[in-house]
């Protein structure tokens, strides 16, 4: 028989006594029992789908080497946390060579050609979603700018509160005077200039 791996998960210890897993088991199996499939089941118990620790699902990751044709769940959704993270891990999967059914979703199948031209429009949407979001953020980062908003770190100051010369510090350098030196010309602490100086990549002796 071909090899299966199974993956079924309960987000809270509620689900895990109303039967959640089991019921996921009953589903998977029926339909792996149609296509032939030999399962190996893996299963995390009370793990929040945003939680990055669920240990049965790292460890069928690491199992991926016995090469099993599909990874098998019920519902997307106890599988990925996101769109995203759902078509990285496809990607993943793919890249080995493994097909990805969803029994209960219709169409999620990557072992056929509908399920990965569904897959490949999902990650399109997926692509515009990221592009729009990054637009909205330019967009406002530009408001905000003209509106006199500062981005990044803040000015450095000398002890007087006047803002240190960036170039000055550099040039200064470049004359061959010290960290301290420089920092007594400026009228400063050396603590900003030796910043200043290790963000150029510039000796700070």
């Amino acid at each position: 028989m071909t090899l299966a791996f199974a993956y079924v998960r309960a987000s809270t210890q509620a689900e895990v006594r109303q039967g959640s897993n089991e019921r996921q088991k009953d589903v998977i199996a029926q339909y792996a029992k149609s296509r032939g499939y030999e399962l190996e089941f893996f299963e995390d118990r009370a793990k929040s789908g945003k939680n990055t620790q669920r240990p049965d699902f790292e460890r069928m990751l690491k199992s991926l080497d016995a090469k099993p044709k599909v990874v098998i769940v019920a519902k997307i959704d106890r599988f990925a946390r996101s769109l995203s993270d759902l078509l990285r891990m496809l990607e993943y999967l793919d890249q080995k060579g493994i097909g990805f059914i969803s029994v209960n979703d219709p169409g999620i199948d990557t072992t056929t050609p509908n399920g990965r031209l569904l897959l490949q429009i999902l990650g399109a949407f997926a692509e515009f979603e990221r592009n729009m979001i990054n637009s909205r953020t330019k967009a406002g980062r530009e408001q905000a700018m003209n509106r006199g908003v500062r981005f990044g770190r803040p000015p450095l100051k000398t002890r007087n509160g006047n803002f240190i010369d960036r170039r000055k510090v550099i040039e200064l350098k470049d004359r061959g005077l010290s960290a301290r030196a420089i920092a007594k010309s400026l009228g400063c602490s050396i603590t900003p200039v030796l910043r200043i100086l290790r963000e150029n990549r510039l000796p700070v002796e």
